[in-house]
């Protein structure tokens, strides 16, 4: 088995995430809707288990994408000025194609009727132009924290995620109002002085360094790994769990009543340890699955395809969703209504990505769409 093959279930695993993904997106371009789970102000209430599944299923993502970005800058081998220039070309790409997408979605017709199973994000008056940082600023600029960490030892990586988890869950504002731009960028996700992050350094630096260390454990013997991070996800799992059940530090905001939606409904901005370990234990889970399932590790499978052009897919997925929603839902479809969309989004981007991979692999090892 080649070393590329070694890592074949990580990619399934990521385009897992990319399709996950776009069911969340889906409901925000088509249906008009999307949960909140924020650190103080709004937070989502569920009364049915349709809307919170949707919705759950797609906390895998975020805390896979920063988990798998910090591992792949220690499996690239790039030097740590490569990997910045990554995180550089991300940014750009985040301004230039993630931002105006966002800035559209604003003139999309809302919901005639406000639906009772999720509130809004934190207040925005609309008077007011706010510079947003969305998922791609986030992942550029921990990419480029991960640049620095990447010239230090595997142990160091691991304080730098305990740290961030401390940080995180200890120097977030009694009176839940972010204390000014450099806040909002480092820490807490909200608006201040015309910025809105929904993806703080701090916060995710936290899990792409747990990534980085997954990294070093899982390059030291990609097999043995891939048969035992079962393990790995099931204590992740039974940790968060163990916290989640005890209250207090590790959860930000504990359960409105006993039941199994507030249990699993936890705080995403930013990520409570409950919550990204819990999504990151299920994604380790899914892969040690994955791993033995050969055909999902063929060349050709979708998730393999997908999780081989992730930014390709980000980028391309918006650009469907966000032509549909104008050109064919100027009303706002139902919840369930999404998904027909969704599918269709996936099957259309499958060899449009397929393209793209044979592309970007005849491309020079210093082409920019290497770089990409």
């Amino acid at each position: 088995m080649g070393t590329a093959s070694r890592y074949a279930a990580i990619d399934a695993w990521r385009g897992l995430i990319m399709i996950l993904m776009a069911i969340d997106h889906a409901s925000a371009f088509i249906a008009r809707q999307h949960a909140s789970e924020f650190w103080a102000g709004a937070m989502s209430a569920y009364t049915d288990w349709f809307p919170f599944l949707t919705r759950a299923v797609t906390h895998l993502c975020a805390p896979g994408f920063f988990f798998l970005m910090g591992a792949g800058v220690l499996w690239s081998g790039a030097a740590p000025a490569g990997i910045a220039r990554r995180g550089l070309a991300i940014f750009v790409a985040a301004q230039l194609f993630e931002a105006p997408v966002f800035f559209l979605q604003g003139f999309l017709k809302a919901p005639p009727v406000s639906l009772n199973t999720v509130t809004g994000p934190p207040p925005n008056d609309g008077t007011a132009f706010y510079w947003g940082f969305a998922t791609l600023t986030g992942l550029a600029l921990v990419m480029l924290a991960c640049a620095v960490l990447v010239r230090l030892k595997p142990w160091m990586w691991a304080v730098t995620a305990v740290v961030c988890v401390a940080a995180t869950h200890g120097l977030l504002p009694a009176d839940g109002k972010p204390q000014g731009w450099w806040a909002v960028l480092l820490l807490t996700p909200g608006f201040a002085d015309h910025i809105v992050s929904v993806y703080p350094v701090i916060p995710w630096l936290g899990v792409a360094a747990a990534g980085m260390c997954f990294a070093w454990w899982w390059r030291r013997d990609p097999h043995k790994a891939s048969r035992r991070v079962w393990m790995v996800g099931a204590g992740m799992v039974l940790a968060g769990c163990a916290v989640r059940f005890a209250g207090g530090w590790g959860n930000i905001r504990l359960p409105r009543d006993g039941g199994w939606i507030e249990f699993l409904n936890n705080v995403k901005y930013p990520p409570s340890l409950v919550f990204w370990m819990l999504a990151v234990g299920m994604g380790l889970l899914v892969t040690a699955g994955l791993a033995r399932m050969a055909a999902v590790l063929r060349d050709d499978s979708p998730l393999i395809v997908f999780g081989q052009t992730p930014l390709f897919f980000y980028l391309t997925h918006f650009a469907v969703l966000c032509g549909a929603a104008f050109a064919l839902y100027r009303e706002p479809a139902t919840l369930a209504g999404i998904y027909p969309v969704w599918a269709v989004t996936i099957v259309v981007l499958y060899p449009a990505c397929r393209w793209y991979r044979e592309f970007k692999q005849s491309r020079p090892a210093g082409s920019v769409w290497r770089l990409l």
